[in-house]
């Protein structure tokens, strides 16, 4: 009679230990569904996004946020991922393997208008003479250009910039005998004779103008407002998590303010994401310039009176719609937002 108490006492005490362990794992699994996207499990771990970036020397105050942890003081842990190509960047943005991209104005109303959505939130920088179009001394107009061989990345700022001077000056883009290169590959081209002109930016621009035997035909420093990097988030992403796009946001600000108080340490932190030295970075970036929060407060406006940003996708929405690249007209509204950066936080 004692053993046959004994093993039901034991029969008992397995059972228990078996609901125990299912019980757990219930719990645990409720805790897993509980968590939220871009969260890491844990409360103290901060959140995770990832956002995609171009080889361009403007978008360097990312990489200073995140090397100098102004990102992990928002409570935000950052991947910055290397897209180089159209292709990429659609792919990624498509995908959801990135939750935010840097890029111009012009792509995303591109993007827009091929039904990848994407919401502009702030202004990185300006370029002011970063980018370019270099010529053989023989082409000396813009009209010139009309049947010589023309290096351009398709679907890049330099194909809008393009377009958006041989548009203001009555040429038809095809009059142009155009090639499809990266940048490099332009830039080297023209070093190399095999084309009469090519759209780069910098270093290219005084590679160009200094080896290639060329000039500079035109830039954004005679015509401003036409490439501007911005950042701009999945609109999941902004709807489900606004709190930490304006704590993103404000951590690239700190980067910028960084800089501006401390040029030369942190052009020697962002230079060897473009591989340049300091010195060379430096140069470079004369032909742009980063906008802080009072310049991107001034750049966007506000909804009831829009800034120069709206001209600018406005511009590039025409520009586009005459490449015949989008069907319909994409409305500024639609790939800008005024609403982060009118945030009291960010101050």
């Amino acid at each position: 009679m004692k053993s046959i108490i004994i093993q039901t006492i034991d029969s008992f005490r397995k059972g228990k230990s078996i609901f125990l362990i299912l019980f757990a794992f219930v719990l645990l699994c409720l805790s897993g569904c509980d968590q939220k996207p871009n969260q890491t499990p844990g409360t103290s771990a901060p959140r995770q996004y990832r956002i995609g970036l171009g080889p361009w020397v403007g978008f360097g105050p990312l990489y200073l946020a995140r090397d100098k942890g102004f990102f992990e003081e928002e409570g935000i842990k950052v991947e910055l991922i290397v897209l180089t190509g159209v292709a990429e960047r659609n792919s990624a943005l498509k995908a959801g393997r990135i939750d935010a991209l840097a890029a111009p104005v012009d792509y995303f109303v591109l993007a827009a208008g091929n039904n990848l959505p994407a919401t502009i939130v702030m202004a990185i920088d300006e370029s002011t003479g970063g980018d370019g179009i270099v010529a053989k001394k023989s082409v000396q107009t813009i009209e010139d250009l009309s049947g010589k061989r023309v290096a351009v990345q398709r679907g890049l700022p330099g194909e809008f910039f393009l377009r958006a001077l041989l548009q203001q000056k009555g040429v038809n883009f095809n009059e142009l005998k155009t090639e499809d290169m990266e940048t490099a590959q332009a830039g080297a081209a023209f070093l190399a004779d095999k084309v009469d002109a090519a759209v780069v930016w910098e270093p290219w621009l005084s590679k160009a103008r200094e080896e290639g035997g060329g000039h500079v035909l035109a830039s954004t420093k005679e015509f401003p407002n036409l490439i501007v990097d911005c950042l701009a988030f999945n609109q999941d992403v902004l709807k489900r998590s606004p709190a930490d796009v304006v704590k993103i946001v404000k951590a690239i600000f700190k980067a910028i303010e960084f800089w501006k108080a401390n040029a030369e340490e942190a052009n020697k932190i962002m230079a060897p994401y473009f591989q340049v030295d300091a010195k060379k970075y430096a140069m470079i970036l004369s032909g742009a310039t980063f906008s802080d929060l009072a310049r991107n407060r001034e750049y966007f406006g506000s909804p009831q009176l829009p800034g120069p940003i709206f001209d600018v996708a406005r511009r590039a929405s025409g520009v586009w719609l005459d490449a015949k690249v989008i069907g319909t007209p994409v409305k500024p509204s639609v790939v800008i937002s005024t609403e982060i950066l009118n945030k009291r936080k960010l101050e």
